[in-house]
C-alpha cells in the first residue's frame, strides 16, 4: 500500500525580477498551474480568483515597500481579465505616503502588431489598498 504523499502547492508565482526604487516596485511573475489558487477555479477552465490577486498585492507590498499595517479597505478594485496558468505578468506599486496608500496593477506588456508603434498593455487587475493614518514602515 502506497501512502498518500501531499503535492507540494505553490500560495505565490514565481518571481522573475524585481525593481525596488522610491516607494515603486516594478516586478515580473509567472502564474505557474500548481498554485494553490487555481484548485477547484475552474477545473475545465481554471482562472486565478480575485482575492488571490489582492493576496499577492497586500504580500508584495508588504515585502518590498516595508508596509506592515494591515491594510484597512481596498478602493477602486476592478478585475477586467482573467488570469489563466502559464500567464506572464508584471505587477506594478506605487506608494503614496501623503495618502497612506498604495496603488497596484497586474497587467501584461506586449509590442504592437499591425504597424502600429509602441508597447500595448493588457490589464488584469487594479485597485488600492488604504493603510491606517499612522502607517508604520519598518
Amino acid at each position: 500500500m502506497v501512502a498518500n504523499t501531499p503535492i507540494a502547492v505553490a500560495r505565490r508565482p514565481e518571481l522573475i525580477d524585481v525593481k525596488v526604487a522610491q516607494g515603486h516596485v516594478d516586478a515580473q511573475l509567472l502564474v505557474t498551474p500548481e498554485l494553490a489558487g487555481f484548485a477547484g477555479h475552474f477545473p475545465d477552465f481554471p482562472i486565478l480568483p480575485g482575492v488571490v490577486q489582492l493576496d499577492w498585492a497586500v504580500h508584495y507590498a508588504q515585502e518590498f515597500l516595508q508596509l506592515q499595517e494591515p491594510v484597512m479597505r481596498v478602493e477602486r478594485l476592478k478585475f477586467t481579465c482573467p488570469i489563466s496558468p502559464n500567464t506572464p505578468l508584471q505587477l506594478s506599486l506605487i506608494y503614496d505616503a501623503g495618502k497612506n496608500s498604495v496603488d497596484f496593477r497586474f497587467y501584461r506588456t506586449f509590442d504592437a502588431v499591425h504597424n502600429d508603434a509602441g508597447v500595448r498593455e493588457l490589464l488584469f487587475s487594479q485597485g488600492r489598498l488604504i493603510y491606517p493614518a499612522e502607517l508604520v514602515r519598518e
